[in-house]
């Protein structure tokens, strides 16, 4: 499978394990000196290769690529060992960090690869131009960055592993808020 094919079977199963609804998140994935982003507004139901964005790190973005697609393009630009970046707004992980500055994993796989996790508050008003920072910056140190309100980007050696974190989070989120149930 190509590298484009790859990023539209895992943009297609965030959404089939409802990490997104039809027309949220993105992703994107390193071509040497360029990227891959998917458009904005993508349908990750019906998503077709042809419809992902082929972009530059040292050129303007096309105006097709996703809203974040500058995010990808700064995390790719300051953390050179990235290779993919998914975005999803996953449900349980958003509802635990409304109200915190940290998401503690309780759970043994979530304590294993995660730890404690800073919650990045989000911007709205100037959220290109401040959160690429904020979110690099996080990805640095974890393998995620939750941003407050949104959602999840995971970074990763490849998208397998980026999907992986961003199950493994809503996992963790989602043990964690049933056990809040009990």
């Amino acid at each position: 499978m190509t590298k484009e094919q790859q990023l539209v079977f895992y943009y297609q199963l965030l959404r089939q394990h409802s990490l997104n609804d039809s027309h949220s998140g993105n992703g994107s994935v390193r071509l040497n000196d360029a990227f891959v982003v998917t458009k904005t507004g993508a349908c990750a139901d019906i998503i077709k290769q042809s419809e992902l964005v082929h972009c530059h790190f040292d050129t303007p973005l096309p105006d097709n690529a996703s809203l974040d697609a500058g995010i990808h393009q700064f995390i790719y630009q300051n953390n050179t060992g990235c290779q993919a970046v998914l975005h999803a707004h996953t449900p349980y992980t958003i509802a635990l960090t409304l109200q915190s500055e940290k998401l503690s994993p309780i759970d043994f796989e979530g304590k294993l690869y995660f730890g404690d996790l800073p919650v990045i508050q989000c911007e709205a008003a100037q959220y290109l131009e401040v959160m690429p920072q904020r979110i690099s910056d996080c990805l640095k140190q974890h393998p995620v960055a939750i941003v407050q309100s949104h959602g999840v980007y995971a970074a990763a050696d490849n998208l397998e592993l980026a999907y992986k974190w961003l199950c493994s989070l809503e996992q963790s989120a989602k043990i964690n808020w049933l056990s809040k149930q009990i």
